[in-house]
């Protein structure tokens, strides 16, 4: 997945130039899986190392960053925004509460989700009842390409943003035997989705796991919630049942928002 771009594309604009270079060094330590070092900072930023030292320090010091032996990671006051973000959004409290009282979905993982580029955001989860839980991290990105949830909200857009979002799809993630392996494959499914009103990934983001999709419409942001479940359990039955209650979801949610 693609950093933020935020030197090139906002730091002309913006009059306080300093804190975009912090975003973008919070951004890198984001993405990355492991603690970055000075030198790799200064690699994918640009910046000189002594103006990323004296960064670094402020960040800690704003609890945002902490050094570790190896290098620096994110410090525990991003997560305390991150969940005052979800807190205080309607949005979220509303399908917590509302996938809770419908009758199929309450018993299974549900997620609810944004576009963000081509990644899904996720900021949600409903854990349901079932003894083997499917664990999605809040706030984790993945390819809106190869999930039920990132198909159902491109599948949503208006076709000309659409192509314009996939345009810049060079290459399929392959992260399953199931993914696709062209883009033209791709929009097939995105046709399809739009026809039947839902999204399927049969095992494309992670073998034996099944999920169905289906986007908010209405909403500022492509915004979709969505069911997930074991493939074998995906049974015709009960997916007909979880696409009517995520489709009344969709349908709650949105009038929620206006």
């Amino acid at each position: 997945m693609a950093l933020i771009d935020i030197t090139q594309a906002r730091e002309s604009s913006t009059p306080v130039p300093a804190v975009m270079r912090a975003v973008r060094v919070l951004d890198l330590m984001a993405h990355n899986k492991g603690p970055v070092t000075l030198s790799e900072i200064a690699r994918v930023t640009g910046m000189a190392k002594s103006s990323i030292s004296n960064l670094m320090t402020t960040l800690q010091a704003a609890g945002m960053a902490r050094q570790l032996s190896r290098g620096w990671v994110l410090g525990y006051k991003v997560l305390e925004l991150g969940q005052s973000v979800l807190s205080s959004t309607d949005l979220v409290s509303e399908f917590r509460r509302l996938a809770n009282m419908l009758p199929t979905l309450r018993e299974e993982t549900a997620l609810i989700a944004v576009l963000d580029g081509l990644d899904v955001l996720y900021l949600a989860r409903h854990n349901g009842n079932q003894p083997v839980r499917l664990a999605t991290d809040i706030g984790h990105r993945l390819p809106a390409v190869v999930t039920g949830l990132g198909k159902a909200m491109l599948a949503s857009l208006p076709e000309e943003e659409m192509n314009a979002r996939l345009e810049h799809v060079t290459e399929m993630p392959r992260l399953t035997n199931h993914s696709f392996r062209t883009v033209d494959e791709l929009r097939r499914d995105l046709a399809a989705i739009r026809v039947r009103g839902y999204s399927i990934d049969d095992q494309q983001n992670t073998t034996g796991v099944t999920c169905f999709g289906v986007a908010i419409t209405g909403l500022r942001q492509p915004t979709a919630v969505s069911s997930t479940l074991l493939s074998y359990r995906a049974t015709p039955e009960l997916r007909d049942r979880l696409i009517l209650d995520l489709r009344k979801l969709s349908r709650q949610l949105a009038g929620a928002a206006t």
